[in-house]
């Protein structure tokens, strides 16, 4: 196990995270060259495969985050066994990157690791040194710098990045709010430092032959055409996304063509997202010279997790409707929305999917609209209460 706890590692998360596991640091191996170390929590270490524990949660596939609830997918003492905290000695999995000027990777390692975090800062704290630049926190600066690099030369790569703000339902004294979230620079920082784990994570396990699943994504289309032609428009990511196909997991190693890697597999959760828990231990058990799950095994893990996840995502979608219809039917004071239209997804049904611009909010409802519907218009809809399983406007 290698020791870093002489490291300053930081860790940057919203104000209450129910589950802290990643964090980075900066090692300056001379004037020139810098190693970025990411930390990920590790939970695998604290129970068997097939254990009661892991069984439980494999069940689940992930935690579930609900508007006002949370249901987590370990025991509770799992997670503060494996939480990581400012001050407290943890035990991780960590890889160390060090780039090259461009921003691509130069060499990588994967160890098992203890660390101590120094700094527990949320992202508004970040955003503020990160724009300050102080001299006694220059490492998170230079972390900032080599992520941001990174980022950009994946860009080169044909990554394609959604640079719209998103929303989020709040319950403020017993209100439902819709608040909209642009994503700061640290935001950014913390997103691309996972990417890069779960990028140089696929390359441990491709090069060492050990099964596991892979996130794969085929562009079915030229993304940068598109967003030219749509330059202008509020919804040309929306547009984007109809074109561009999902992504998909399985045991082969292909390329994640919208990040714009040549493989990749989700690891940086593994305290809410079982595949990503997986993921971790077929490396640790590597790193430990224990027993590798097979690619058998694997895969029916995949497939159950499938079938769970699309539960898990329907638990959402009613949990979101629940609070939307609360907040529309108490906008008494609104007499009209503005919505842009995407595109039908049952002309017949009158079931639409539209983007709310004041709430940043891209939406399936019920339409019912007089006149002849055009892609990217801007229309003015009503609210009209029901207890259909959709939400319906009227123009």
């Amino acid at each position: 196990m290698r020791d870093l706890t002489n490291l300053k590692t930081f860790i940057i998360d919203s104000k209450d995270p129910k589950e802290i596991d990643d964090a980075f640091s900066l090692e300056f191996l001379d004037e020139n060259i810098k190693k970025l170390w990411i930390h990920i929590s590790n939970p695998c270490k604290l129970f068997l495969i097939d254990s009661k524990v892991d069984i439980e949660a494999r069940n689940k596939s992930s935690s579930l985050y609900l508007i006002d609830q949370y249901i987590p997918m370990l025991p509770a003492e799992i997670i503060e066994k494996a939480n990581l905290n400012q001050n407290k000695l943890s035990e991780t999995i960590s890889a160390s990157i060090i780039f090259n000027d461009d921003g691509s990777i130069n060499k990588y390692e994967i160890v098992e690791a203890k660390i101590k975090p120094k700094y527990q800062l949320t992202y508004e704290d970040a955003d503020e040194i990160i724009d300050l630049e102080p001299k006694e926190e220059l490492e998170i600066v230079e972390i900032k710098n080599l992520l941001i690099n990174s980022f950009n030369y994946r860009k080169t790569q044909g990554a394609v990045t959604f640079e719209m703000p998103s929303y989020k339902i709040n319950i403020n004294n017993g209100n439902v709010e819709i608040n909209n979230i642009q994503k700061s620079i640290s935001q950014k920082v913390v997103s691309e430092s996972m990417i890069l784990m779960g990028f140089v994570t696929s390359l441990y396990l491709f090069e060492n032959n050990i099964a596991t699943p892979y996130r794969t994504h085929k562009l079915n289309c030229n993304a940068l055409e598109i967003l030219e032609k749509y330059k202008d428009s509020e919804i040309k990511y929306s547009i984007l996304k109809q074109y561009m196909g999902k992504s998909y997991i399985t045991t082969k190693a292909n390329k994640h063509e919208s990040l714009g890697l040549l493989k990749y597999t989700q690891c940086t959760s593994p305290l809410r997202r079982y595949l990503d828990l997986v993921v971790q231990r077929q490396v640790f058990n590597s790193l430990t010279n224990n027993e590798l799950l097979n690619h058998n095994k694997i895969r029916e893990i995949i497939d159950l997790t499938k079938i769970k996840q699309s539960e898990n995502n329907i638990i959402y979608k009613n949990d979101r409707l629940k609070y939307l219809k609360i907040f529309f039917k108490n906008e008494k004071n609104k007499s009209y929305y503005k919505i842009i239209f995407i595109k039908w997804i049952n002309n017949k049904k009158n079931i639409a999917l539209v983007y709310f611009p004041e709430y940043s909010l891209e939406l399936l409802i019920i339409l019912y609209i007089s006149i002849e519907t055009y892609t990217n218009k801007i229309y003015k809809v009503k609210f009209n209460f029901n207890d259909n399983n959709l939400l319906e406007f009227i123009h």
